[in-house]
């Protein structure tokens, strides 16, 4: 009975902690759960505070961009309130102004349009010269004697200016001696209009240096020496014609090409041939990174044309005397050149060679039969040496470091130089002979200022000195073989 009571709690008992295991246990799991969610809010509400603050983070950012695009706009009307200004303020100067400007530009004085359209330079120069010979005096062909003197050698005044921006004009007039040192009227020099749309392509008529010869187409405010080489009595110099002329690729090309009566300065033309000459100058390196060679130009030119009858070129030395005389001549009249330049700082070294021709056909002066053709062969080799070092470029004003005092930037003594020319002048024929000078030219200048200069040459000449030959046409009072010359001369211009 005992052992059935004992079976009976222990079913009984095993009955009842069966549901509450199972309840435990699903306790359990419920409360695991309720952890996770937890977990899971937790993490959830994280976010959403991150997500709080980035958008408050917008917001701030939005604020900050509004407060920009406000700035922004307030600097683009603040930029349109100063433009506006300024467009008045140059209004007002242009109604304050007067409609033309005076100055100096490069020692130059002006006048000028302030648009820039118009504007008018007086321009001048004064070259007071001394020329002595060995003897004390020379006779030339025309029965003048060269006597040791005293001469304004230039004496010039002009005019200068643009109009419409475009169009340019250039007079001047010589009071001087000219080039014999005989007192003259007064002559026109230049008289020319220049149109200039393009660098590449100008155009100009009038009177003006046919383009030919190196050292002939400086200005003689800028020749190295007091006068221009032996081989300059070659070149025609001015005439009145017409001329196409530019430069190319920067520089690197330069050409002219142009028709010229062929009779000269202020000369009437005497037959209805006209001269044509060309000239052509390549400066190869020019645009290259070699500051040894970007100074380096070679070039050359020639003139053609018929001369009818006349009277050929002649010879004469720096000082003017004539030691070849002028002949006749008659038909077409070749002339060509070569030439070399180059420059380094205060160093420059350049030369030509130049050659004509001139026929002698029969008729006129010349006879009833051809004569052999007239040759005239000249040449030079220039060289000079800045000693205070100041950059030199061939034909170009030198501006001194340091002016000669009392006046200039720098007060000081001025630019010094040292010149040396070698040079020879021939005419012959096979039926000339003994017309030749050679001749060594020693310089010193001195650049007071950018515009004004003094300058002293020794020149030594050596002649042929053939006269008395059957075909000679020197000089008859030529009876020396060799002689010097000494030229000064003090010059301003403006």
């Amino acid at each position: 009975m005992r052992s059935a009571v004992v079976v009976a709690i222990l079913a009984i008992m095993l009955l009842w902690n069966s549901p509450l295991a199972l309840a435990a246990d699903r306790l359990s799991e419920l409360a695991e759960t309720l952890e996770a969610q937890k977990q899971t809010l937790d993490a959830q509400k994280r976010i959403i505070e991150l997500l709080q603050q980035e958008v408050n983070t917008l917001k701030q950012e939005r604020v900050r961009q509004h407060t920009l695009e406000r700035d922004v706009e307030g600097l683009k009307q603040a930029q349109q309130e100063s433009q506006q200004l300024k467009r008045e303020v140059e209004q007002l100067k242009v109604t304050a102004t007067p409609k033309f400007e005076t100055g100096f530009k490069k020692w130059q004085p002006y006048i000028r349009s302030t648009d820039g359209n118009f504007t008018l330079s007086p321009i001048g120069r004064i070259q007071f010269d001394f020329r002595g010979y060995e003897d004390g005096n020379r006779r030339n062909l025309d029965g003048t004697e060269l006597t040791n003197r005293f001469l304004i050698r230039r004496a010039r005044i002009g005019l200068t200016g643009t109009f419409y921006k475009y169009f340019d004009f250039y007079v001047e007039t010589d009071f001087g001696q000219g080039s014999s040192g005989r007192d003259g009227n007064v002559v026109l020099t230049d008289g020319f209009l220049d149109i200039h749309y393009w660098p590449e392509l100008r155009l100009r008529a009038g009177q003006f240096k046919v383009p030919f010869g190196y050292e002939e187409l400086f200005s003689d405010n800028n020749i190295d020496f007091v006068e221009r080489s032996v081989a300059d009595n070659l070149v025609p110099s001015r005439d009145m014609g017409a001329m196409v002329y530019g430069s190319a690729f920067d520089g690197l090309v330069s050409y002219a090409l142009g028709g010229f009566n062929g009779s000269g300065q202020n000369k009437r033309d005497t037959n209805d041939s006209k001269d044509l000459a060309a000239r052509l100058v390549l400066a190869p390196f020019k645009q290259a990174d070699l500051p040894w060679l970007k100074n380096l130009q070679v070039g050359g030119d020639v003139t053609w044309g018929d001369e009818d009858s006349g009277q050929s070129l002649q010879g004469k030395t720096d000082a003017q005397f004539v030691f070849f005389r002028s002949i006749a001549t008659r038909g077409d009249r070749l002339r060509y050149s070569g030439e070399a330049a180059y420059y380094y700082g205060p160093f420059t070294m350049y030369g030509e060679y130049i050659q004509t021709r001139e026929e002698r056909k029969a008729g006129g002066a010349i006879g009833p039969v051809d004569k052999a053709d007239l040759i005239g062969r000249g040449w030079y080799v220039t060289m000079t040496y800045l000693l205070t070092g100041e950059t030199k470029v061939p034909g170009q004003p030198v501006i001194p470091t340091r002016w000669a005092s009392p006046v200039g930037p720098e007060k000081g003594w001025g630019a010094w130089e040292l010149a040396a020319r070698f040079e020879q002048l021939d005419f012959r024929a096979k039926d000339i002979t003994g017309n030749r000078v050679n001749a060594v030219t020693a310089g010193v200048n001195w650049h007071l200022t950018p515009n004004v200069k003094w300058m002293a040459n020794f020149v030594q000449n050596w002649f042929s000195n053939e006269w008395g030959t059957p075909f000679s046409f020197a000089n008859p009072s030529n009876t020396r073989t060799n002689e010097w010359e000494v030229l000064t001369r003090l010059q301003l211009w403006f």
